[in-house]
C-alpha cells in the first residue's frame, strides 16, 4: 500500500493464523477487511469501552471507508467491570442480558483495567484474573455459538503523563496486558495490541508537549476521546482497514489523469490557471474534530493520518502558490511543490469530512440512547422498563437510518487556481 502507517505494532502473520483457526482455517488474502455485511459486533468491556468513543470510532472507521458494508454495533461495555462482572450482574448475567440478545457474529473484548485491584502486580489476583477470562471466552461461545472474538489488550495505567494516586499500578496494567497475547494463542482467537501504542504515544507526547500530554489520560485511568482514536486505529489495523480513502494524480500540463484509486474523475480542464475536475470517490475522510487542539497533538505526534489518507497529487504546475476549492469552498492553500508531492485532504475541512462528521453526529445521538438504555434496564427498578427499553431502541434505530442516509456518496467540484502575486498585482 502507498500510504502504510509504522508497523511497529502490527501482528500480520501471527494475527493471520489466529484469524486462521478462529475461522475454521481459511486466512485471510492479503487486504481483505475483517468484517462482512450482515455482521453485528458486539463490544464487552469496562468503562473505557462504556465510553464509547474507541467503539464509535471503530465505526466510523468502517462506515467512511466502506459505506456499503452493512454492519450493526452494540455496545456492551460496564464501568468497573472485572472479568467476572461487576455492579451489573456478574459475568454470566452479563454476557446474557447484555451480548446473547444482539446475536453478535463478532465480539471483541477489552478488560483488564480493574481486574488488579489497583494494586502493584499480585501472583494471586493475577491467577484470578486469568482463570476469570477463560470463564468469561466459556460463556461468550456459549451465548454466541460461532462468533469470531477478538481479545484487545488493556490501556495502561498512566504513569508516564503525570503522578501516580495507585503506585506501581501501571505495571499490573502492563502484566494483564501482556498476557493477553499468550491466552489468545491458548483460546486460538486472534489479539490487538493496543497497549503499546497507547503507550508509546504518551512517551512521545510527554517529550513533545508535557502539558498537552496530561490530558491525554487525564485521571489515569479513562483515555481522552483523541486518544480512543488510536485504540481504534489499532483495531482497523489488525482487521486489515485500506488506509486509502482516496488517491488522484493529475498531470496539468494535458489535463490528464495519471492516476487514480478508489474514485473516479472526470472533466479535466486547465484554463487560464485554473485547473478543474469532478471527483466522486468511493469513500469518505475520518470526523476527526479538527478544532479540538488535543486531537490536532494527537494527529501530531502518532501515525493515525497515515490511516486517513485522502491524496491529490497534481504535477506540472508553474512554480507558485495555489487555492484549492471544492464545491466552492476553500479548502486551502499549497505550494506547486506541496501538490507535487501530494497533500492529505482527509486532513482539511472539506465537504467530504463534514458529511463524514454529520455521520459520526448521528452515531453520537444514537449512542446516548444506547447509555440511556442500558442505564434503565441495568440499574434501575421502575415499573416498565421493558416498554422504556423499546422506545430507547427505536429511537437508536432512527439514528442508525439517518446515519445511512448521510453515508450517501456524492460528486465533488474541485478547482485548483493559482493564487495573485500580491507585490506584483497580478498572477505571474
Amino acid at each position: 500500500m502507498r500510504f502504510p502507517g509504522s508497523s511497529k505494532y502490527l501482528r500480520g502473520p501471527l494475527f493471520v493464523a489466529c484469524v486462521a483457526l478462529a475461522a475454521g482455517g481459511t486466512p485471510l488474502q492479503g487486504q481483505d477487511f475483517y468484517l462482512h455485511s450482515g455482521d453485528r459486533v458486539a463490544f464487552y468491556g469496562d468503562s473505557i469501552t462504556a465510553q464509547r468513543f474507541y467503539t464509535r470510532d471503530v465505526q466510523d472507521f468502517v462506515a467512511t471507508r466502506y459505506p456499503t458494508l452493512d454492519v450493526a454495533y452494540e455496545n456492551a461495555g460496564v464501568p468497573g467491570d472485572k472479568v467476572s462482572g461487576g455492579f451489573a450482574g456478574d459475568a454470566a448475567t452479563r454476557v446474557a442480558r447484555d451480548v446473547q440478545p444482539f446475536h453478535p457474529t463478532v465480539i471483541t473484548v477489552m478488560l483488564g483495567m480493574n481486574d488488579g485491584d489497583y494494586t502493584p502486580p499480585d501472583p494471586t489476583i493475577f491467577a484470578a484474573y486469568q482463570d476469570g477470562y477463560r470463564k468469561l471466552l466459556d460463556l461468550l461461545r456459549t451465548a454466541a455459538p460461532g462468533a469470531r472474538i477478538t481479545l484487545l489488550e488493556n490501556t495502561p495505567y498512566d504513569e508516564i503523563t503525570h503522578g501516580t494516586q495507585f503506585a506501581g499500578y501501571m505495571a499490573t496494567t502492563e502484566q494483564n496486558a501482556r498476557a493477553t497475547p499468550a491466552l489468545a494463542r491458548s483460546e486460538g482467537l486472534p489479539y490487538v495490541d493496543v497497549y503499546d501504542p497507547v503507550e508509546y504515544l504518551l512517551e512521545q507526547a510527554k517529550t513533545a508537549d508535557p502539558s498537552l500530554a496530561t490530558m491525554l489520560v487525564p485521571e489515569r485511568i479513562h483515555p481522552s476521546e483523541p486518544l480512543h482514536w488510536v485504540m481504534a486505529e489499532a483495531v482497523m489495523k489488525a482487521w486489515h482497514i485500506n488506509p486509502v480513502v482516496s488517491e488522484v494524480a493529475i498531470d496539468s500540463t494535458n489535463s490528464s489523469v495519471t492516476e487514480s484509486e478508489r474514485t473516479q474523475v472526470s472533466g479535466v480542464s486547465n484554463l487560464h490557471h485554473r485547473l478543474s475536475w469532478d471527483q466522486l470517490d468511493q469513500a469518505l475522510p475520518l470526523p476527526f474534530n479538527l478544532d479540538n487542539p488535543l486531537m490536532n497533538f494527537v494527529l501530531r505526534v502518532s501515525d493515525l493520518a497515515n490511516w486517513d489518507q485522502e491524496v491529490l497529487r497534481v504535477n506540472g504546475l508553474s512554480a507558485g502558490e495555489y487555492e484549492l476549492s471544492i464545491d466552492g469552498k476553500a479548502a486551502g492553500r499549497f505550494s506547486s511543490s506541496q501538490l507535487g508531492t501530494g497533500v492529505n485532504l482527509a486532513l482539511l475541512e472539506t465537504p467530504m469530512w463534514q458529511q463524514a462528521r454529520d455521520y459520526d453526529d448521528a452515531l453520537a445521538q444514537r449512542s446516548s440512547l444506547e447509555d440511556a438504555a442500558f442505564i434503565l434496564m441495568a440499574e434501575t427498578h421502575v415499573p416498565d422498563a421493558a416498554q422504556g427499553e423499546s422506545v430507547l431502541r427505536a429511537g437508536e434505530k432512527e439514528f442508525d437510518q439517518k446515519a445511512g442516509t448521510v453515508l450517501t456518496l456524492k460528486p465533488h467540484h474541485y478547482v485548483l487556481s493559482r493564487v495573485a502575486n500580491t507585490l506584483a498585482g497580478k498572477t505571474p
